[in-house]
């Protein structure tokens, strides 16, 4: 079985608690989560759907991760096992070339012209102007890279130093990564980023405002779903994406599960695919958004397959679990909490009657991942000593986060990810 605790839109201030007015709920649900883990089990990941921040700031992050690992030490969870992905909050909309972003993201949001067209051209001919699409994200990155929650392109983009070429090859524009097996099949999670061309004019729920663009670039991994089973997390819904069907439909054809931010309030539905809407752990306040029926809600998704009459099944359990104003307490949202079944497809190798080479794994300490040693080292104070003892080569043509990514991409296809973790222990 695979647990994970699914957080979104937690809009993080940096106040005194005598001065926050989520710090009470906050308790409750620390108190709750520490109930959970003694009747159930520790959690094995934590995925958090966008708007970790409100205003995109440094301190914000900063009180965001002290709150992860209080999580993490009630749940007994790895710090490297958060995954999280931005949400429009999670931008400085006051960047630099503010004025040029929004006139491209209105363009972006028109669904009569071939947007993804225009943005991989705009992509290709003028990439030192296209990293303007990623500078309100510069805190929330350098939050991410800490977290080993790095999307490839973003990455590029804000490094000051970096090349000015796009790499189809090497700059994805989303977040692939291995979060473990159940049964013979691996989960695979892939983060991509909705708020790429959010602004002050987003569509809100009263349906004003342009649409998001999530580009093709995105979205259309080729994620095999046969031996395999695959998450996808955003932060908005399809429904406020331009041509939202159509991605919507190619992410039932890939993703089994789908995890969504934004809308504040929890629901959930299966097709072909389970679909998440998180809720909001701590909703905002505003009367321009519906505020008066939003609620705290965090959400527990515990997964396994099972065998019946030789077809495997992932059988989902969704527990949504509510916050009330009156008991400072939380329980179990009846209506939203659901059990899910989907089949699963096997791969059948044609060729499995023929000898095949295998490689054989490099073998980490019980317990430790390369997704443990990566977060260890980007912990370090001083990387650079590591990285001279590992005979790697420090581009000062790079930012440090850029150098620190290359280094640690380096180790893992060299596989020394264990020489790695022995010269940090």
């Amino acid at each position: 079985m695979l647990r994970l605790l699914l957080l979104s839109d937690i809009h993080f201030l940096s106040l005194y608690k005598e001065m926050d007015p989520n710090a009470c709920l906050r308790k409750a649900f620390l108190k709750d989560l520490a109930d959970y883990r003694k009747e159930h089990g520790a959690i094995d990941h934590i995925l958090v759907c966008g708007d970790i921040a409100y205003k995109g700031a440094k301190h914000e992050y900063e009180a965001a991760h002290v709150f992860f690992e209080q999580i993490c030490n009630i749940v007994n969870c790895k710090p490297e096992e958060i995954y999280i992905v931005p949400g429009n909050h999670d931008k400085n909309f006051y960047a630099a070339n503010e004025e040029v972003r929004h006139l491209i993201n209105a363009g972006l949001s028109n669904e009569k012209v071939d947007t993804d067209k225009l943005f991989v051209e705009f992509l290709d001919k003028n990439f030192t102007l296209f990293k303007a699409f990623y500078q309100p994200f510069k805190d929330y990155q350098d939050f991410a890279v800490k977290m080993v929650s790095t999307e490839p392109l973003m990455t590029k983009c804000l490094d000051e130093k970096g090349g000015i070429e796009y790499d189809n090859e090497k700059d994805k524009a989303y977040m692939k990564t291995y979060l473990g097996t159940i049964g013979s099949y691996p989960v695979i999670l892939y983060a991509m980023n909705t708020a790429l061309c959010s602004d002050w004019c987003d569509v809100n729920d009263f349906e004003k405002g342009h649409k998001l663009f999530l580009p093709k670039l995105s979205y259309n991994t080729n994620a095999d779903r046969e031996g395999c089973i695959n998450i996808a997390m955003m932060h908005h819904p399809t429904s406020r994406l331009v041509c939202g069907k159509q991605i919507a439909k190619i992410l039932d054809e890939s993703f089994q599960i789908q995890i969504f931010g934004h809308l504040h309030k929890p629901v959930s539905n299966v097709n072909n695919a389970v679909h998440i809407h998180s809720g909001a752990l701590q909703p905002p306040k505003d009367e321009n958004d519906k505020s008066e029926g939003y609620f705290s809600v965090y959400n527990i998704l515990e997964m396994d397959v099972t065998c019946e009459n030789g077809i495997d099944n992932l059988n989902v359990l969704l527990r949504v679990e509510q916050y009330s104003e009156d008991s400072k307490k939380y329980t179990e949202n009846d209506n939203e909490s659901k059990k899910f079944i989907l089949p699963l497809e096997k791969h059948k190798n044609r060729w499995h009657a023929e000898n095949e080479k295998q490689i054989q794994s490099e073998v980490l300490p019980e317990g430790v991942t390369n997704r443990t040693v990566k977060y260890r080292f980007l912990q370090l104070d001083n990387p650079k000593t590591i990285m001279k003892c590992m005979h790697y080569s420090y581009d000062e043509n790079k930012s440090h986060n850029k150098n620190c990514i290359d280094f640690l991409n380096n180790m893992q296809s060299e596989r020394r990810m264990l020489e790695l973790w022995n010269k940090i222990n």
